[in-house]
């Protein structure tokens, strides 16, 4: 083999061996250029391994709820996955990937992820405790809803009821119709319950119908023991009949 074999095909074909790939190949390494001297870099665990990307605003989102997170197109995240990324002060703040946009002969993948701003807890029909990150959607959000009507089928009860109010958050087989759910810690928690839930209209992602209601108090009530009367435990156990 001599020059032309070694050195010059290899020279052509090293961002591919047709057009398409050499193109692609060429957009993902202005990704990576644009990358490194972006003002929107950010850097993130996924899988046990940092991974880097942008975080970028949408237009139409001054409260950035929602934002573009652009990464490799080599990774690849799950719809519902929640995912840490520091702020501008160095602060972790979750972020769930909400859907990934189909764009055609990118050089990078560009998710919308939502901004979690609550977490819930509540006890499931097994008994277990689950936690869940949660975006509280209410009446005012017209911009989440428009995005969520663009993307989900037309006899969804979530695009068409306006005055509800529910939780976007990552899907979980463990939550159920009349779960009671807590969000907030120490005085500045809230309790809801579950009215219902959607399962399908986004993959990976949950919205779930609650109404607000009183704290529940769910300490358990003290055992009896020898030095206990029943008239001590009239209001546990009703009493003698």
């Amino acid at each position: 083999m001599g020059y032309y074999d070694e050195v010059y095909l290899k020279r052509l074909n090293r961002y591919g061996i047709d057009f398409q790939s050499r193109l692609q190949t060429q957009r993902e390494r202005l990704f990576e250029l644009q990358l490194q001297k972006s003002l929107y870099y950010v850097n993130f665990e996924y899988n046990g391994e940092i991974q880097e990307g942008e975080l970028t605003p949408k237009s139409q989102d001054e409260r950035q709820v929602l934002q573009y997170l652009l990464t490799r197109v080599s990774l690849n995240i799950p719809n519902g996955t929640i995912i840490m990324v520091p702020d501008k002060d160095g602060i972790k703040q979750p972020w769930m990937i909400y859907y990934l946009e189909s764009i055609k002969a990118s050089g990078y993948n560009r998710y919308i992820v939502l901004r979690m701003t609550y977490y819930a807890t509540w006890k499931s029909r097994d008994g277990e405790v689950q936690h869940s990150w949660a975006y509280l959607y209410g009446q005012e959000n017209n911009m989440l809803r428009d995005d969520i009507k663009s993307r989900s089928r037309m006899d969804v009860i979530y695009t068409e009821n306006l005055k509800t109010s529910f939780f976007v958050m990552p899907r979980n087989e463990k939550l159920r119709k009349d779960d009671y759910l807590v969000i907030g810690t120490d005085e500045l928690k809230e309790g809801y319950r579950v009215t219902g839930y959607d399962i399908n209209s986004s993959p990976g992602v949950e919205y779930v119908t609650i109404d607000p209601m009183y704290l529940k108090d769910l300490t358990p009530p003290p055992e009896k023991t020898e030095k206990d009367s029943d008239d001590d435990f009239f209001w546990l156990t009703g009493g003698e009949e």
